[in-house]
């Protein structure tokens, strides 16, 4: 439940409140059900059954220019797990925009084994060498040239010049609503065309860093947009 809070920052009164942000997963404009069948922009039509990406470093935005963290965890966002895309945190009232990292630190990807949310046994990592997964999409589709129809985007890297973690901004509803919990639209059409058009029928794996995986990651990057809950 919602509580409004008042803390003593400098000589500057701000409201506080506990709050959540929910990833909404979307396909365009539909709400998206996972095996539900899609079509991307190039129109091949495509099932998604698996997707799942990191977040961290989430961040406000003041309506000073104040930059607020909000936590420094990782979190791992996946579709067959409704309470993974709820996230607690405390919402600054007057905060005009929030950000956070899409990806895994780059030093935890070089400090040995991790464990909880960044345990390797979850299946989103690769090698020592080569790191995290930042983000998974698995499903099918005819245009596949593949056993069984398959795609299979696995995208990481996380040294220059093939660094896909991705620094997402959004603005916040004006005026920003105290006690109400904040809604991210995920488009997961964007996968396949937010900056780069990508085709499943030429392109229906990624495992390893590289320009594929670097296209994918500027599209995961244009797949959110913030809607205020009611």
């Amino acid at each position: 439940m919602a509580f409004l809070l008042i803390v003593l920052l400098g000589s500057t009164n701000i409201a506080i409140c506990q709050s959540s942000v929910q990833f909404k997963m979307m396909f365009n404009n539909q709400v998206f059900h996972k095996d539900s069948s899609y079509q991307n922009k190039a129109g091949e039509t495509i099932q998604i059954h698996r997707f799942m990406f990191y977040t961290t470093k989430w961040k406000l935005i003041t309506a000073t220019n104040d930059t607020i963290p909000l936590s420094k965890e990782h979190f791992l966002i996946n579709i067959e797990k409704e309470v993974s895309m709820i996230l607690p945190f405390i919402k600054w009232a007057n905060a005009k925009k929030i950000m956070f990292d899409m990806g895994v630190d780059s030093i935890l990807n070089t400090t040995g084994i991790q464990t909880g949310i960044l345990d390797p046994a979850i299946g989103m990592f690769w090698t020592w060498r080569t790191g995290y997964i930042m983000a998974k999409m698995h499903g099918v589709s005819p245009q596949a040239k593949t056993a069984g129809n398959r795609f299979s985007y696995e995208v990481g890297g996380f040294q220059s010049p093939y660094n896909s973690v991705r620094t997402i901004v959004l603005e916040l509803p004006i005026p920003a609503e105290k006690n109400k919990s904040i809604t991210i639209k995920t488009n997961l059409a964007n996968w396949f065309s937010g900056k780069h058009n990508i085709q499943i029928s030429t392109s229906p794996n990624c495992h390893n860093a590289g320009k594929l995986a670097m296209q994918l990651a500027d599209n995961y990057a244009s797949m959110f947009s913030i809607h205020s809950n009611n």
